[in-house]
């Protein structure tokens, strides 16, 4: 499925090596050379782990690399330990990015009935790419998991969203980001009564590789995808 690498334009056209930008003689950027290129990257064949998944056969991964086959079996070994079996509690906040649905991905195969009663938490900010919805919809679909939503509280489009607090580019970020982020959130988290936060981190997310525990005790905070590369994801 498209989708896999496509959670909105921009994260395709600057994270992912598929996408070159077309550039004129004058050093100008070609908007429809951009626009083409995005929506090759977007149409293109998935990728990586989530490639080997849609070919594995009820859990083979006979596909992967011994590197990559090492770390879903420390995968596996650390959602044993980490995660109640009924996933009661559990939480995973997803931004549809391609690591999380990977995870998504691997729970499904590995762990169906944690996958079940764990809760996806997404927020729409009512300023999300038309593709990231897209990318939401199919992964809900294919997955048979739906998300618990959350928007900004008592709107439910943009325009209420302007309304009631502005332009989102003529607002403060911390403003922007409390208003449409952190509180949605912290909603959803008291919805879903949270016992463990799944997040879809990983260590060379950071212009740095970063250490990254995958369980973070103090936090109850797992990041199962931790030790995972985007190499890995995209390979």
């Amino acid at each position: 499925q498209p989708f896999w690498l496509a959670p909105c334009w921009s994260k395709v056209a600057w994270h992912t090596s598929r996408v070159r930008l077309a550039v004129g003689a004058s050093g100008s950027f070609s908007m429809i050379a951009v626009r083409v290129a995005l929506r090759r990257a977007v149409a293109a064949p998935a990728s990586g782990i989530a490639r080997r998944l849609q070919r594995a056969q009820h859990g083979g991964f006979s596909s992967l690399s011994p590197a990559l086959q090492s770390k879903v079996d420390q995968f596996r070994k650390d959602v044993e330990t980490h995660l109640p079996k009924d996933g009661k509690g559990v939480v995973f906040a997803t931004a549809w990015l391609a690591t999380d649905n990977a995870f998504v991905a691997l729970m499904k195969d590995h762990f169906p009935e944690v996958l079940s009663g764990m809760n996806l938490v997404a927020i729409d900010t009512l300023h999300l790419f038309p593709s990231t919805l897209v990318c939401a919809r199919l992964v809900e679909e294919k997955y048979g998991k739906k998300a618990l939503w959350k928007l900004p509280q008592d709107v439910t489009t943009r325009e209420e969203f302007e309304a009631k607090w502005g332009d989102a580019e003529e607002m403060d970020s911390a403003d922007f980001d409390f208003v449409s982020k952190v509180e949605p959130f912290q909603r959803a988290l008291a919805e879903c009564k949270k016992d463990i936060l799944v997040t879809g981190r990983r260590m060379d997310q950071a212009a740095q590789r970063i250490t990254l525990d995958v369980w973070e005790e103090g936090k109850r905070t797992f990041n199962p995808m931790a030790p995972f590369s985007w190499t890995d994801i995209i390979a």
